[in-house]
């Protein structure tokens, strides 16, 4: 690996942007790198080689990745050279004009969107050798389309707040701290996070048993179970075979545990055994 570095964004924009993450390597041979549930939006300008999804063929070299509820497999097939934006869970809204539910459970190419603004944003940083220079365009690009947010998005912020803080919260709680009805409420998250609230509380949970797991390793399933508001650890075992594709024991087996989402740094969840076939 030739270079790895997390920069963090201005005072402006932090409430938007957990991070930077800006990620350059020397490919002697391709890596494969699981691809997770991780409760947060990714916008990515890679000027490296292709990068091939398992199953999904060739992923765009400059996309936007939404909210994921399942697991996949990513092959590195050249040099990596990357500039990701990791935005909180609401961070993209206010800056891209499509809903999240259409970016749900895909790998949107920022082509495709037909912003104006933002393919000339890509086409400036593909021109451009200095990530501090890349990241200053980016901010530019999003303080220009900055507003205040409105009362839903504070809502909705609100009970992803309540679902970071409380893991045994349960829907019809979190319907009653925003102050709306259950109905509504299901609506008014999904739009704005681009999944329900039942299942975008289900990822953070998986995200929060990583982050347990990173931290400490010998951590009982029935302690870790109980920590992260599942029922039972049968039901832990049920939620990692969904998210990460097996069970825990085989997981930890294959790799590292690492929670993007309640970790401050980044890194790529290499599978270390692996075949192509």
């Amino acid at each position: 690996m030739k270079e790895s570095n997390i920069l963090y964004p201005s005072p402006l924009l932090s409430q938007y942007i957990k991070y930077y993450w800006v990620l350059k390597t020397d490919a002697v041979e391709p890596v494969m790198v699981q691809t997770i549930p991780s409760g947060c939006v990714h916008l990515v300008f890679h000027r490296g080689e292709n990068l091939s999804i398992q199953s999904k063929g060739l992923q765009p070299k400059n996309f936007i990745r939404g909210q994921f509820s399942t697991y996949g497999s990513l092959f590195s097939e050249g040099n990596i050279d990357m500039i990701a934006v990791i935005f909180h869970p609401l961070g993209l809204n206010p800056f891209v004009r499509c809903a999240m539910s259409e970016l749900y459970n895909h790998y949107i190419d920022v082509e495709d969107l037909e912003d104006i603004e933002l393919n000339h944003l890509k086409r400036s940083i593909s021109t451009e050798q200095e990530a501090e220079t890349c990241i200053r365009l980016i901010e530019f690009f999003l303080l220009q389309r900055l507003v205040d947010a409105d009362c839903i998005y504070q809502r909705t912020q609100h009970a992803i707040s309540q679902i970071i803080n409380h893991p045994q919260i349960d829907v019809n709680t979190l319907a009653e701290s925003t102050c709306l009805g259950y109905r509504q409420f299901k609506r008014v998250f999904t739009n704005q996070v681009g999944m329900s609230p039942k299942e975008y509380h289900r990822v953070v949970r998986f995200q929060r048993a990583l982050h347990l797991l990173q931290n400490n390793p010998g951590m009982e399933f029935v302690d870790l179970a109980f920590s992260c508001g599942f029922y039972d650890p049968s039901h832990l075992v049920k939620d990692f075979k969904e998210f990460s594709g097996c069970s825990p024991t085989p997981y930890l087996s294959s790799r590292s545990p690492y929670s993007t989402f309640f970790s401050e740094d980044c890194r790529l969840n290499v599978i270390k055994s692996h075949s192509r076939a």
